[in-house]
């Protein structure tokens, strides 16, 4: 099982970053991912699969969902759908954190939830119309969101499984940020150990315990992901989108992207055009 770690930047001028699902044409799978931030999957129509630590979670229209800081999961779209969602940075949260600066929200179904889904179909409705003051308007359901997750949803204590797991996968995560800025360069898991304090063999574990992936499999996952945009953009040669993104050479780039994705980079891309000239 592999995991990753996801960045989430906010929306310009908003404390969040509000879209809808990806996968809303079906025929879809996000693998299973962590992240700081609070996410609130609302499905507004169609249905959703969701894996939440092994647990499948339902979605179906009128349903939503949410995602804890640093909870691994996983999304299932093979269905049409459309799902709004909501990613709210944790630091939001922290006058209601517990003794242990952690935050945790149920995820059953609470007495509250048609309220909380019209919340959300006006929020996203706000931010598509954009009508004079909609700004102002958009931070007061958004507020009215918050107030609901706390009083509602949140739960006043937590297992401390959960709280040693979330305060490992946040170190992972800057981890991992660190990582996704420096792919390019040389990144042992010597050097990036030495960088965070940790001895090789601890950082080692680390990856493999809590994230289900190895240091090496991790940065050279990364690196495949922006070597895919550089093939998919034809502005570089093959061998130009390996050095570009930390690989040694094409051959490189290729038993990886083989290993990965069943194919190698000059058949992806061959694929893509042939896609291409029929739209």
């Amino acid at each position: 099982m592999q995991f990753s770690h996801e960045l989430i930047v906010p929306e310009p001028g908003f404390p969040f970053k509000l879209f809808i699902f990806e996968g809303r044409d079906g025929n879809y799978r996000r693998d299973r991912h962590w992240h700081r931030s609070v996410e609130i999957f609302a499905v507004c129509s169609g249905e959703l699969g969701f894996y939440i630590d092994d647990r499948l979670w339902h979605l179906s229209a009128g349903e939503f969902l949410i995602v804890n800081s640093n909870e691994v999961h996983s999304v299932d779209s093979p269905l049409p759908n459309e799902t709004i969602v909501l990613q709210i940075p944790l630091e939001l949260f922290e006058d209601y954190f517990t003794g242990e600066q952690f935050i945790w929200f149920t995820h059953e179904p609470g007495k509250r939830d048609e309220r909380f889904m019209e919340l959300m179909r006006e929020l996203y409705q706000l931010y598509e119309e954009k009508t004079c003051g909609y700004d102002m308007k958009m931070m007061s359901v958004f507020y009215d969101i918050l107030y609901y997750l706390v009083k509602d949803y949140r739960l006043p204590e937590t297992g401390q499984d959960y709280v040693r797991k979330n305060k490992t996968l946040d170190r992972l995560s800057g981890i991992t940020s660190y990582m996704k800025e420096n792919y390019r360069n040389s990144l042992s898991l010597e050097k990036v150990a030495e960088e965070f304090g940790y001895s090789p063999t601890y950082l080692s574990r680390m990856f493999q315990k809590y994230a289900g992936i190895t240091f090496k499999d991790h940065v050279q996952n990364i690196r495949l992901g922006h070597a895919v945009k550089d093939l998919e953009s034809r502005e570089y040669s093959i061998t130009e989108a390996a050095i570009r993104n930390g690989f040694s050479g094409s051959k490189a780039l290729a038993r990886a992207f083989r290993k990965k994705y069943g194919i190698l980079p000059s058949e992806y891309r061959a694929q893509r055009e042939r896609k291409s000239s029929k739209g």
